[in-house]
């Protein structure tokens, strides 16, 4: 039977210091043999200190108790940066999103505010010649409580809220989802009311917002979400509008103990915003017996319920592995008040997300060139990982490759303007690029 000691070389140091410390009683006088004494215990204290310290610090075993000081396992979405990452949303909108942004002033921990430090705000648009005291004044017109004959419009909710940009873009930039649609439109309906409702001093119970999100790759359940963590911004709903996005292993240890850490931390993360958990329903196998994942479940439920003033946790995956997730846990379905269902995008809706995403990319199909895409769409989407609008986007990414290639393989011939937009059925069907241009695809 073989031992293996834990640590062999502080082992090895502390027995070397025992014999000398046996040596010196034996050969040394009292006095010497104490100075030696305390001089060598607070060397081997202060050096086992050090080290200690210095170890427990280091990024891996930070990790292991589900530290993380760089954050580089969370994906913070910042409605400043939305552009960056979804399509779908218009570029207009984009640039309000950034405004509004960068108007907004440094957030601190609710209840808490730097000793010495002011928010600073710049003016947006809207509040460039206002003077202070009127935008105090608006502020205090919010707050007062209306006398009982009073009468409110929501036009003037939707515009003092400024939501009327993202109900817009719901409804004219993503294709299809019309059942979601009318949801976010609800719960935005139902904030707006609340907000009137306070001003007239009537309360109500807080509404649960926490959300389920089902459907396949690619079928807007991200963009939806970011919109929705805006729209609940707005309305004062939510202290911030920032989605932070996790995942199985941002949340779930390997381990004993790291669970725990690991979900509180993702959790303080995303407090005053939005918690988006993808692929939700891998957070809990019950055919592992060794799996960490319901101590997490567990403390999700509990945050859910006890915290819904200050999270809103939507989660994210597909229909029928979703409800394998529910059956399992049964609370999990009523913490989720509303349950969203994204439907696979028939070929003319991705067709229409094809173009929608080439006109931001100053880029346009020719009439053989929608015909022969929408063909392409149709039967790809009938085979097996079709992710409906990445599929689309990956498909004109490789169109503006052949398209590019095909024109520079001509170097010496002189190409205009509309040449560089146009893409023709050669550049979006593969089986095409070493074909005419005017050739199309058979069925």
């Amino acid at each position: 039977m073989t031992v293996r000691l834990p640590h062999p070389r502080l082992s090895l140091t502390l027995l070397v210091n025992l014999v000398v410390l046996l040596v010196g009683w034996w050969r040394l006088t009292t006095p010497v043999f104490m100075i030696l004494a305390i001089t060598m215990v607070t060397i081997t204290a202060l050096v086992i200190g050090t080290w200690d310290a210095w170890h427990q610090t280091q990024t891996d075993q930070l990790a292991s108790r589900g530290i993380y000081p760089d954050d580089r396992t969370l994906t913070v979405y910042d409605p400043g940066l939305r552009r960056e990452f979804t399509p779908m949303i218009p570029e207009a909108l984009s640039r309000r999103m950034a405004l509004r942004h960068a108007t907004r002033p440094a957030k601190t921990r609710p209840g808490k505010t730097r000793p010495g430090k002011t928010a600073k705000k710049t003016a947006s648009p809207a509040a460039r010649g206002r003077t202070p005291a009127a935008r105090e004044g608006q502020s205090r017109q919010q707050t007062e409580l209306l006398a009982p004959d009073a009468t409110v419009n929501f036009a003037a909710q939707r515009r003092d809220a400024e939501v009327d940009d993202l109900f817009a873009a719901l409804d004219r930039e993503l294709i299809g989802l019309v059942p979601v649609k009318k949801k976010v439109e609800q719960i935005g309906a139902l904030l707006l009311v609340d907000r009137a409702r306070q001003r007239f001093g009537l309360t109500a119970t807080r509404p649960n917002l926490h959300m389920c999100f089902t459907g396949a790759p690619g079928t807007g359940k991200t963009t939806v979400a970011l919109m929705m963590a805006d729209l609940l911004q707005r309305l004062g709903y939510l202290d911030t509008g920032q989605l932070v996005h996790a995942m199985r292993d941002d949340l779930v240890g390997e381990y004993i103990g790291q669970t725990a850490p690991k979900t509180k931390y993702v959790l303080s993360k995303a407090m005053g915003g939005v918690l988006f958990i993808d692929e939700a329903y891998s957070l809990f196998r019950d055919d592992d017996a060794r799996d960490y994942g319901q101590e997490c479940v567990d403390i999700l439920m509990q945050v859910m319920e006890n915290h819904r003033h200050q999270l809103v946790v939507i989660m994210a995956g597909y229909k029928d592995r979703m409800e394998t997730l529910f059956e399992s846990n049964p609370g999990m379905r009523s913490r989720l008040a509303h349950h969203l269902d994204f439907a696979d995008y028939q070929a003319d809706e991705l067709l229409a997300i094809g173009e929608l995403m080439l006109g931001k990319s100053n880029y346009y199909l020719s009439a053989e060139a929608t015909a022969a895409l929408r063909d392409y769409l149709s039967e790809q989407s009938r085979q097996p990982g079709f992710a409906n609008a990445r599929s689309v986007r990956n498909a004109l990414e490789f169109a503006r490759l052949r398209h590019a290639y095909r024109l520079t393989a001509e170097p010496d011939r002189p190409w205009g303007k509309d040449d560089l937009m146009r893409l023709e059925p050669a550049d979006v069907l593969p089986s095409l690029s070493a074909a005419p241009v005017g050739t199309v695809a058979k069925p």
